[in-house]
């Protein structure tokens, strides 16, 4: 072909996508008759075929032979303006569609004539509660740390938002119990129900008000608190929860937790679970008379000499199965007062009971050494095996308690009103940590306390909000089989950062790499990974809660 017919202006990379992958050419362009023409000079094969390393060890090389570096181009065109985390916004308003929170957000809004976004408030909070949890203050503050809330919340909208999950709290425990059902079509055959106290930055009682001092679980005897009675399901998904005055005595908890799961699940027959604490006959007679089957911890000690004597002679016991040894565990049972009474006996728990009395007869042998450090010692843990004097104060070990309180080690009583067989009853009574983990993941990974509220409103409002948290970090955990220190590590770790190329006023956002967890929980979700380059309008457009 003439020269004069064609002029060599500039190569460049083409990017062409396909149904079969995405190519990359080097490709020159030139000029033919007046007209553009291009010309592939070096076909590079498919992207999917190149590892990112070896993409960019390439884009290098070429840079070297241009006398340049890669840190240098870069850092002269771009810089990161700031650092958003995506993923506790993105999961947060995924699972809120989920479990169809838009009507039901919507409903309230109009209903209360609110003339801002409460639901996006709520999101929020929930995606702090899940990752760092702290104060509402807290939360006013760092709401610049995520990508996908539009806008910047006032804090009275903090505040106003727990006052209406207050005044909503049982519509929305109905709500999710609902779509709890309908998400999880297994039948509700087994309920646990637990109790625990909540303890206040406080140590102020006041008249009318739920914060009040009582038996605590969390050893903050000097503390106000809240009981808080709990019901799941096997899945450790929340049925319902129940806010108490700190000095309620936990076993009067239990009916109303029964009553309203008898109100709003259509159920044929449920077994409840729960510890000793709920032995009450009050209980026992709800549940039986309410169409419904209990295994409840016992209190063997309380039983008639009689029946104990029976539960405790080993001659009486026998194997729970053929493949494990009665020196490890064995069974005795009996019925009483139309229950069936299962006491088991194992072999590690007489040396766990063993160990802890020692404990405790150690401590109470420090008492006796040093009687003027206390002026009386309390009847219950050390203070049992003390004998006193009439002011109270330590005498000398009570030898014939000691001696009583070995008699028990090992052993364990149950009572159900079911006829299934005795390794069922256990295993069920065994699956009762669902409900103790519950309790573990609200203290701990979304910190329900101390509290720091002073109102009923705002107190009960907290309660709503974390039950909300933990019904959504609870489902994670059941749709990912992942642990929930791998869910927020995962979660944690979906960043974006905001950058600006130059001086243009569009900003583009680069996302971290994607880990092998974070995948599980995108596939599980149902969740597209977002693009690794996305443009302000495409991070809007991902963050859009469908309806």
């Amino acid at each position: 072909m003439p020269d004069f017919l064609y002029a060599w202006r500039m190569a460049f990379l083409r990017v062409e996508k396909k149904k079969s992958g995405t190519y990359l050419r080097i490709v020159s362009t030139y000029r033919e008759s007046g007209r553009a023409r291009h010309k592939t000079l070096y076909s590079l094969g498919k992207a999917e075929d190149y590892s990112s390393d070896q993409l960019k060890a390439i884009a290098e090389k070429l840079l070297n032979l241009a006398g340049l570096k890669l840190e240098d181009v870069i850092g002269s065109t771009f810089r990161e303006l700031r650092r958003l985390n995506y993923g506790y916004p993105l999961i947060v308003k995924k699972l809120w569609e989920t479990y169809r929170l838009d009507g039901f957000s919507r409903r309230i809004g109009n209903r209360h004539r609110l003339r801002f976004d409460w639901a996006a408030v709520l999101q929020l909070m929930i995606s702090e509660r899940m990752n760092e949890p702290g104060s509402k203050l807290k939360n006013y503050h760092c709401q610049q740390n995520y990508l996908g809330f539009d806008r910047h919340y006032e804090l009275q909208y903090f505040y106003r938002t727990l006052d209406l999950l207050s005044r909503e709290q049982e519509l929305l425990k109905e709500h999710i119990s609902g779509q709890q059902q309908n998400l999880f079509s297994a039948r509700l055959d087994v309920v646990f129900y637990d109790v625990t106290t909540l303890y206040f930055d406080s140590q102020k009682e006041t008249d009318g008000n739920l914060r009040r001092k009582g038996y605590s679980k969390d050893g903050k005897a000097h503390k106000v608190q809240i009981v808080l009675g709990l019901l799941v399901d096997k899945l450790r998904n929340p049925i319902t929860y129940h806010i108490y005055q700190g000095n309620t005595y936990e076993g009067h908890t239990m009916i109303d937790a029964l009553r309203e799961i008898s109100k709003r699940y259509n159920i044929d027959k449920a077994i409840v679970v729960a510890d000793s604490a709920m032995i009450d006959k009050d209980n026992r007679a709800y549940i039986t008379d309410n169409g419904m089957d209990y295994i409840l911890g016992d209190r063997i000690k309380s039983l008639p000499e009689k029946i104990k004597g029976y539960l405790l002679e080993k001659a009486n016991r026998k194997a729970v199965s053929p493949d494990i040894d009665t020196a490890q565990l064995s069974y005795a049972e009996i019925s009483y007062r139309q229950r069936r009474i299962i006491c088991t006996w194992s072999s590690e728990r007489a040396k766990k009971d063993a160990y802890e009395r020692n404990k405790l007869i150690e401590k109470a042998r420090d008492w006796l050494a040093r009687p003027d450090k206390y002026k009386q010692a309390k009847k219950r843990g050390a203070g049992r095996f003390i004998i006193s004097d009439e002011e109270g104060l330590p005498i000398r070990l009570d030898d014939e308690k000691i001696v009583s309180d070995e008699r028990y080690d090992g052993f364990k009583a149950i009572a159900t009103s079911t006829d299934l067989p005795v390794r069922e009853v256990l295993d069920k009574y065994g699956d009762l940590y669902n409900v103790e983990h519950s309790f573990r993941m609200l203290k701990s990974q979304i910190e329900i306390r101390p509290v720091f509220h002073w109102t009923n409103r705002r107190i009960e409002g907290h309660i709503a909000m974390c039950f909300l948290a933990y019904t959504f970090l609870n489902h994670l955990r059941n749709e990912t089989s992942l642990q929930i220190s791998q869910i927020s590590r995962a979660m944690d770790k979906m960043q974006m950062s905001e950058i600006q190329e130059g001086e243009k006023e569009e900003k583009i956002f680069m996302r971290s790499s994607v880990d092998e967890q974070q995948k599980i929980i995108f596939n599980q979700l149902k969740i597209t990974v977002p693009n690794d380059v996305m443009s302000q309008q495409s991070v809007n457009q991902l963050f859009t809660t469908k309806v």
